[in-house]
């Protein structure tokens, strides 16, 4: 695959959402239509069928759009959210994982995946719906639970942008310092709780094998109580319905000084690792059930 074909649409997507958009947060609804229709546009464009969820919260129409195949048999998800805190133009947070998101979407568009697969772009992530009914992933997984569906794996784009080469430019929580976890930020984070442990381990694999960024894997017996930082993205909520999911981060706070500021611009996230990346997803999802 084109490694500079797949920057060029990544810094298409980023340019787009985080400098002619910027804020998309629920206090500037417009953007954040704009930015749902971008996501539709681009998914329809690919030769995807996008549908959308929509539901209302704080006197707006808000939704999730979700392209791929939701089989009854059995499906994964590669989801990432689109809003942004109010006042930040969001680039890492979360443009970097929705430019993914779409670049891994038209790339396995031309594959045969082993399993079918559905990408969904969440709304209402952020504050003040984080946590509450109508978090856009919360909406959709209750959904899910509610009517059975077969979700075999959902993996989580959370800022996936920011990476330094720079000696202690991670920061960790102590537990992470003691088991010796790297504290230079030039990996991509795989997460998850100890149930979706076999599905982040493939997920690993798969990224090692196929890409230049290193991959550094957690998994946690009981978040919320040890380590309640990783929950802190849509992967919860498919925790919560007992789905097995994975959060992809460049740990975002705990690494990048610019989240949730008005400086989390573009010019601050690095390009050929987001490319890398996206090259490690196709592989997973190419070999993914084979």
């Amino acid at each position: 695959m084109d490694r500079n074909e797949i920057r060029a649409n990544l810094t298409r997507h980023l340019t787009y959402l985080s400098v002619t958009l910027g804020d998309r947060s629920i206090c500037r609804p417009g953007n954040l239509k704009a930015a749902e229709d971008y996501i539709s546009q681009n998914f329809t464009a690919m030769g995807y069928a996008p549908r959308r969820q929509g539901y209302r919260y704080m006197d707006e129409e808000v939704g999730n759009i979700i392209a791929g195949d939701e089989n009854p048999g059995g499906y994964h998800i590669l989801g990432a959210h689109y809003d942004t805190v109010a006042g930040t133009p969001g680039a890492d947070d979360n443009a970097s994982g929705v430019a993914v998101l779409l670049e891994v979407a038209r790339l396995v568009r031309r594959l045969s995946p082993p399993r079918p697969w559905t990408f969904i772009a969440f709304t209402l992530e952020e504050p003040p719906a984080s946590f509450t009914p109508a978090m856009g992933s919360k909406v959709y997984a209750q959904q899910a639970r509610r009517q059975n569906a077969r979700i075999l794996g959902m993996l989580c784009l959370e800022s996936v942008g920011y990476y330094s080469q720079t000696p202690n430019s991670q920061s960790l929580p102590l537990p992470l310092k003691l088991l010796g976890y790297p504290t230079t930020g030039n990996f991509i984070g795989l997460v998850s709780d100890w149930r979706s442990r076999p599905l982040m381990d493939q997920l690993a694999a798969a990224i090692r094998g196929a890409c230049r960024l290193p991959a550094v894997t957690l998994s946690v017996p009981f978040p919320g109580h040890i380590l309640p930082e990783v929950r802190l993205s849509d992967h919860s909520s498919f925790w919560d319905e007992g789905y097995p999911a994975v959060m992809l981060t460049d740990t975002a706070f705990m690494r990048n000084p610019n989240y949730h500021e008005p400086g989390d611009v573009m010019d601050h996230l690095d390009l050929p690792a987001m490319t890398e990346l996206t090259l490690g997803l196709v592989n997973f999802i190419e070999q993914q059930g084979r």
